[in-house]
């Protein structure tokens, strides 16, 4: 069993009890974990893998979803210790896992699923009948059921009347409450506070003001900002131990920190973090005590998944760019020696801010030791609402092991920088991300680190899309183009994709292709495919339900229509496979696609361990 790169989840109540999605010979699987002995126990064998497992919270049972290639399927359940499983909740149909919860005991488990466009929310006993609360059309994500199994809070669209849904489990209460967002205001639920069971207390995050704040929601008080917890960047937060401890992780330029807060500091206690404001400082709130800060050591890097155990320590997946993922246990209150690999000499890494009129862009540059010129792969990210960190990449290795530069771009629409770079670019899709890489190829060829005739994309998921459009719309810029499970036909693709992509479609172009068609037209790869003249690797599998393989095939037909060199491959596994050896194939067919395109005069070697194959979301982090 080699070590997996997500951190365990516990049981609430059970200080000896977890689940883990571990690699198990190259596939993902559930793992129960005893702390007591140390003993794991592997759960499921499933062959395509599980990427979703949950634990109750008295640690009797174990959940799993149970998903074929496609994305959909059902929960199932099976006791901790061994023995025979079956449905997590019967009566509930097959779909897509939209979240799952369960009140404090774990008496009461609610599960919400995706079937035919639209989100169904069902409560009951674990492996019990399950009732359905409610249904709504297009997405809603579960965030949390309350302590006492009375309320579930979901998440829609953050800007949109449906950014929050507070939904009654007793049938015979109230209908929905509903916390709407706007066009300067996003909400995030996050979780109930699990202390607070006589009166449910939401932990919630709010962007405003081009601010993330930590915010909560009392049913007598409505919403609550804690200006002194108000970040200029994202965040991600959760309750920790204590009445109304609030544990945070704050994400800015490819770093992560960790910060505990206090909401009820006692009186004269309202210390705050020392830090400049472009850092993300916390500040006191004018009208209130500030919340008592304090900031919890790490090495540095990236914090990549994040955990709390019954009694109060942290389980993190961390790296940086030099050193793979490794599990880090912190305890906060104790300074922590954190033991890092010295960096190999094998690489040299810097990192570039490119001045633009609307901002600078940050890049992370990896290079052969040595003088360029290098050929240059720019290493597209997906998403777009994520960013390349200061973390390990294996296929940043293994390309720069083949002789090549690469550079991994934090393009416009990328998270990490705050409310404007995210979403101040006009709905002008996809163009102004490849003229962010545009601006940074130009930066490097200028300096010497680019050859100006071999530089060339590589992306997956809309990283592949924007590889697709950039080889259309600025032909005279890129030599190669390489692209996995993309979005190649942008109208057709929103029509059958997933309703999440879709309702994430209509935030980034402020519409459907029916009502903005030009804002569609102006962002779609087959808009410019005529224009394409260098070589092009399409990936593509034809059980992918997030970028349908049509799309895909009638890009390739249109490319060997125009006569333009590329290969179409095709592969198993839907838009995410399960197993690691299909993403070491697919980097593989990269390496070798860009070796016949671009002739190296004097190959490197690559290092034994440059095939390793990226354990987390090889195409970038893509939203639900």
């Amino acid at each position: 069993m080699t070590q997996a790169f997500q951190s365990p989840g516990f049981a609430a109540l059970v200080a000896d009890r977890a689940v883990e999605t571990r690699l198990v010979e190259e596939r993902w699987q559930a793992v129960a974990w005893d702390l007591g002995t140390g003993r794991r126990r592997v759960v499921t064998d499933r062959p395509g893998g599980v990427h979703l497992s949950e634990i109750e919270p008295d640690g009797d049972a174990i959940w799993w979803f149970d998903a074929d290639s496609a994305g959909e399927g059902r929960w199932r359940r099976e006791p901790f210790a061994g023995g025979p499983g079956g449905a997590a909740l019967h009566g509930v149909p097959r779909g897509r896992a939209y979240g799952v919860a369960f009140d404090r005991t774990g008496a009461l488990a609610a599960v919400a699923v995706g079937v035919d466009g639209a989100s169904h929310c069902y409560v009951g006993p674990p492996a019990g009948e399950a009732r359905l609360i409610g249904s709504a059309p297009g997405y809603l994500s579960l965030a949390d059921l309350s302590p006492d199994g009375r309320l579930l809070a979901l998440g829609g669209r953050p800007d949109g009347d449906d950014a929050v849904v507070l939904w009654p489990t007793d049938t015979q209460a109230d209908g929905q409450l509903r916390l709407a967002g706007g066009r300067r205001l996003r909400l995030w639920p996050i979780e109930f506070n699990p202390l607070a069971v006589l009166e449910p207390e939401l932990l919630l995050v709010v962007e405003e003001d081009e601010r993330y704040t930590v915010a909560t929601w009392r049913a007598g008080a409505g919403l609550h900002r804690y200006p002194g917890l108000s970040f200029d960047s994202q965040i991600s937060a959760g309750w920790y131990q204590g009445p109304r401890g609030v544990l945070i992780q704050h994400e800015r330029a490819g770093r992560s920190r960790l910060l505990l807060a206090d909401l009820d500091p006692p009186t004269g206690q309202g210390v705050t973090q020392q830090g400049a404001t472009q850092q993300g400082s916390v500040g006191r709130g004018p009208a209130e005590q500030a919340p008592s800060v304090r900031e919890i050591s790490t090495p540095g890097g990236t914090i990549h998944d994040l955990s709390c155990a019954p009694d109060g320590t942290l389980h993190c997946v961390w790296s940086r760019e030099s050193t793979p993922p490794r599990p880090l246990v912190l305890r906060p209150g104790t300074e922590a020696a954190h033991q890092l690999d010295p960096d190999r000499g094998d690489t040299s890494r810097s990192r570039r801010w490119t001045p633009r009129p609307y901002g600078r862009i940050h890049s992370f540059v990896s290079t052969p030791v040595g003088h360029g010129p290098w050929p240059t792969l720019f290493l597209v990210h997906g998403g777009p609402a994520t960013h390349d960190r200061d973390s390990y990449d294996p296929r940043v290795n293994a390309l720069v092991g083949h002789g090549y530069a690469v550079v991994r771009t934090n393009y416009r629409g990328s998270t990490g920088y705050g409310a404007r770079w995210q979403h101040e670019y006009g709905h002008r899709v996809g163009l102004a991300q490849i003229e962010d890489l545009a601006a940074v190829r130009a930066e490097l060829v200028a300096d010497g680190t680019a050859l100006a005739e071999r530089t060339g994309l590589c992306g997956f998921s809309w990283g592949g899309y924007l590889t697709l459009l950039a080889m259309g719309a600025q032909p005279e810029l890129w030599s190669l183009g390489m692209a996995a499970q993309p979005i190649a036909d942008y109208p057709a693709t929103y029509r059958t994709t997933t309703p999440a992509l879709r309702e994430l479609d209509r935030q980034l172009f402020g519409g459907t292709p029916d009502e903005v068609p030009e804002r569609y037209r102006a962002a779609d790869p087959r808009s410019y495919v005529h224009q394409v003249r260098s070589p092009v690797l399409l990936v593509a599998s034809r059980t992918d339900e997030r970028c349908p393989p049509d799309q895909v095939a009638r890009y390739a037909a249109d490319l060997r229509r125009l006569a333009v060199p590329h290969e179409l491959l095709w592969v198993d596994g839907g838009h995410y496979s399960r197993r690691t050896a299909d993403h070491r194939s697919v980097l593989a067919a990269m390496v070798r696609f860009a070796g016949h395109a671009w002739p190296a005069p004097h190959p490197r070697p690559p290092r034994g361990d440059c095939p390793e194959v990226p354990t987390e979301r090889m195409e970038g982090g893509e939203q639900p």
